[in-house]
């Protein structure tokens, strides 16, 4: 019996919405799919559906299945599982969270195809790397600038500007305790300002910071929203907000600002190897590149260019990741004693 034309137009809108809600938390829940495979990620939500549906169109038989956390948890919990892992693969952690679990036996190297399709420095410079880079990305101020002219307040051009006492109570930052965005920064500032003017920097900083968040793109989430006025975040964390018209605005400081990058690895003793290693392919492909390039991202693919791509590429100031990595603990650690903000 056919059904009456209200019925079958809300059971066919429910249907799509079910398909798109499935498809944005665990990737294409194909009914032929064979394999399931466990990622761990710090990559935003608004981008796995993204990648999980181009990944699908050339691997039909594999269903991705996203556990999503901000870099510090994700380190931590692999480091917990490592004698029985639970994690396939992880996509998209920063560099900086990735390289320290090399030394604990977490990752397995392989050389994915595409691998001489990246610039030398978004991947591990050893002929089979244990990790490779997808997309890099640099820090900004986030500015609403409803709540400044509201406030009035100057608008910030470097950071020096934000350690300005009339801006106190006003800023929202994320801790590097669980944030590789907001340890990036930490570790660009003590590197480029030197130790002593670098804490000293961060201790003015602290004064005038409300509160630590969790999550590295969270400061851009409540700017965007009017609950501060500045935020310490990644330009890309601020693009979903300005897409939907949000008096936000992001200064890219005087100083420079120090990058990062979301990189790819096989966790060792996976269970799915074969799968896992297609992802692996999958990361250096101009499909990713695509995705990431258009959501603000810096392509560790060297034939993605542009204007903006390019323009971002150049305001990174000189890092070195592999050292970056290396004091991670002793920045932290010292963080905690000083500020002892929590997560």
């Amino acid at each position: 019996m056919p059904r009456p034309p209200r019925l079958a137009k809300w059971l066919k809108r429910l249907a799509a919405f079910a398909a798109i809600s499935a498809f944005s938390v665990f990737g294409p829940l194909a009914a032929s799919a064979e394999t399931r495979l466990t990622v761990y990620t710090n990559i935003e939500p608004e981008l796995l559906g993204l990648y999980a549906q181009a990944f699908s169109e050339k691997n039909p038989d594999i269903t991705i299945v996203w556990v999503r956390d901000s870099a510090g948890p994700i380190a931590a919990r692999l480091l917990a599982e490592k004698d029985a892992p639970k994690a396939d693969v992880i996509f998209g952690l920063a560099v900086s969270a990735l390289l320290p679990l090399e030394k604990y036996g977490i990752l397995e190297a392989y050389a994915p195809q595409g691998l001489d399709e990246l610039k030398p420095e978004m991947y591990d410079n050893r002929p089979e790397p244990f990790w490779i880079g997808t997309n890099g990305w640099g820090s900004g101020i986030c500015v609403n600038t409803r709540v400044l002219a509201a406030k009035g307040l100057p608008m910030p051009q470097s950071l020096r500007d934000l350690t300005d006492p009339v801006y106190q109570g006003q800023i929202v930052a994320p801790s590097p305790v669980s944030s590789s965005t907001a340890y990036t920064d930490v570790a660009t500032w003590l590197l480029h300002m030197g130790e002593k003017a670098g804490w000293e920097f961060m201790e003015k900083l602290d004064d005038n910071v409300k509160m630590y968040t969790h999550s590295g793109c969270k400061p851009a989430q409540m700017v965007a929203q009017g609950e501060f006025a500045l935020g310490i975040s990644a330009p890309v964390c601020a693009k979903p907000y300005q897409a939907r018209k949000a008096p936000l605005v992001v200064v890219i400081p005087q100083e420079g600002t120090g990058w990062d990058l979301e990189a790819a690895a096989l966790v060792k003793g996976g269970k799915n190897s074969a799968a896992a290693k297609k992802l692996l392919d999958f990361a250096t492909s101009s499909e990713v590149a695509r995705i990431g390039a258009e959501h603000g991202y810096i392509p560790a693919r060297a034939d993605v260019t542009g204007p903006e791509i390019d323009a971002a590429r150049n305001g990174l100031l000189p890092l070195e990741p592999l050292k970056v990595a290396a004091m991670r603990q002793i920045v932290l650690e010292e963080w905690r004693k000083r500020f002892d903000a929590g997560e």
